[in-house]
């Protein structure tokens, strides 16, 4: 089978805060500029990564670049595997402008033209050594790997909003979760479109309802989906796949460098913290071992 024809795209949101143009949409939104914060902030890695989708993952049909606008654009966002699409062609304008992932991933069904299969990822989220299709779907079924993990007693935003995530979907099957609840990896994410239209059918006043243009605990995020697939037995466990998450608080520069020249490396994610502070010297060794990677 030519790889080409699996139809696969690999969706990527991302944002680039020294554009003063949407800083100036940031400012008026929250009332002061906060560019800075670690949510936004840009490593300068966005084009290596589209450079390892390439080379490690040819088989992908499209990079789908979510921008929130024109200004927004690269001049290395070209090619005939490139769409860039822009937040208002595919959220409506009653939830625009946005500065949350989890708003975007509510919406990820109405990118137009967008694959029946598809992979949603961070711009955090690099592979680093060859993958297959059969890494991430088995035919129609995506592959993704769930661990049953105590529900911690003072839960973070993120654990919040994905607590409340968790019982929307569970509801449809009988399920709530309390003092438990179940995640698969922080990694590239294999979707079914037909996952996310059943969600938005089922539940689109509840999902509307959890919207925000900035991040808060009422959020639902992506992981609605592979939720969705796991409890409609639609998924397929191959066990744990080939990822890593590296938190640059808990790893030296050394340690993930070592990691980026790993020959059977897989999806390597490099999640930054607001604890860096002088985040380039973390950023520009990476790029350095990224693109000598991409050269060998």
């Amino acid at each position: 089978m030519n790889m080409k024809t699996l139809d696969i795209d690999y969706i990527v949101p991302m944002v680039f805060p020294s554009d003063p143009e949407w800083r100036k949409v940031l400012k008026k939104a929250i009332g002061y500029d906060d560019s800075g914060d670690v949510r936004y902030r840009s490593w300068g890695t966005e084009e290596l990564l589209v450079r390892c989708i390439r080379k490690y993952m040819p088989w992908v049909r499209r990079i789908v670049i979510l921008l929130a606008q024109q200004s927004q654009v690269q001049p290395w966002m070209q090619g005939e595997d490139i769409r860039v699409v822009f937040h208002r062609e595919f959220i409506p304008d009653a939830y625009l402008p946005t500065f949350n992932s989890r708003c975007i991933e509510m919406f990820l069904h109405r990118i137009p033209d967008i694959s029946d299969r598809f992979l949603y990822a961070n711009d955090d989220m690099f592979p680093l050594s060859p993958m297959q299709p059969a890494e991430f779907f088995l035919g129609d079924r995506p592959i993704q790997h769930m661990i049953l993990k105590d529900y911690p007693d003072v839960p973070n935003n993120f654990q919040r909003a994905c607590m409340r995530g968790l019982n929307f979907v569970a509801a449809e099957f009988n399920i709530r979760f309390t003092n438990t609840w179940i995640k698969n990896g922080h990694s590239i994410a294999p979707i079914l479109l037909s996952s996310c239209l059943h969600l938005w059918q089922r539940g689109q006043q509840q999902i509307l309802k959890s919207i925000t243009p900035f991040r808060e605990d009422c959020n639902f995020n992506q992981y609605i989906y592979a939720w969705y697939q796991y409890f409609a037995n639609v998924a397929v466990d191959r066990g744990e796949p080939r990822r890593q998450l590296l938190t640059v608080h808990n790893h030296t520069i050394d340690d993930i460098i070592a990691q980026v020249r790993r020959p059977d490396c897989g999806v390597l994610c490099i999640n930054d913290n607001e604890r860096l502070f002088d985040y380039e010297s973390y950023a520009r060794p990476l790029r350095e071992a990224i693109e000598a990677k991409l050269m060998e």
